[in-house]
């Protein structure tokens, strides 16, 4: 398992998830401006552990955010929050909508590392304004659609890879949640 930042091929994302990225960041790092600056002007030691969640927190709504699926010449990426998953287009099934609204990738032989259901991509959960945008069937079509025109350049079957997914803005926002909460420990005393 690696450490790896998904780039290339088409990428398939929610629009409002490229449009909510950057407003992401300014509300909770600016959010977490307040309460530390509280905290170290003296008015309020404790609101330091305010900022600490307020950024952690926001560096899960990132992560969130930049969930995505990249269509490359040989494999999809799934770019989950905490894990990005590799499949060649020989290992993939099919790309389906389950029940609840969510897109997911089911792999020819689902091995240990799966549940029954196949690998979830997080950027395409289900949610009410799916249902009248349709994004994750639309995604479903396009990745199906790019792995029967790929399939037969694609060696059968593959091994699936998984990574940690490589986000510095994400991990920049809890390295300074983290900082947050040490300096908030030690206002305390």
């Amino acid at each position: 398992m690696g450490y790896r930042w998904a780039t290339g091929g088409r990428v398939l994302r929610r629009r409002s998830f490229r449009v909510l990225s950057l407003p992401a960041v300014l509300l909770f790092a600016g959010g977490a401006v307040f309460p530390a600056w509280a905290a170290l002007s003296g008015e309020d030691s404790g609101a330091m552990f305010g900022a600490a969640m307020c950024l952690g927190v926001g560096s899960l709504a990132l992560r969130v955010t930049r969930s995505r699926v990249h269509l490359t010449g040989t494999s999809l990426l799934v770019v989950n929050p905490v894990m990005t998953y590799e499949l060649p287009y020989g290992a993939v099934k099919k790309a389906e909508v389950n029940p609840g609204g969510s897109l997911v990738i089911v792999p020819k032989d689902p091995g240990p590392r799966t549940d029954e259901e196949g690998y979830l991509v997080v950027g395409f959960a289900g949610s009410l304004l799916d249902r009248v945008f349709r994004t994750s069937t639309k995604a479903a079509a396009e990745i199906n659609k790019a792995r029967r025109s790929r399939r037969r350049a694609a060696a059968p079957g593959g091994e699936t890879t998984r990574s940690l997914t490589a986000d510095p803005v994400a991990e920049l926002l809890l390295v300074a949640a983290a900082a947050c909460a040490v300096v908030a420990v030690f206002l305390r005393w």
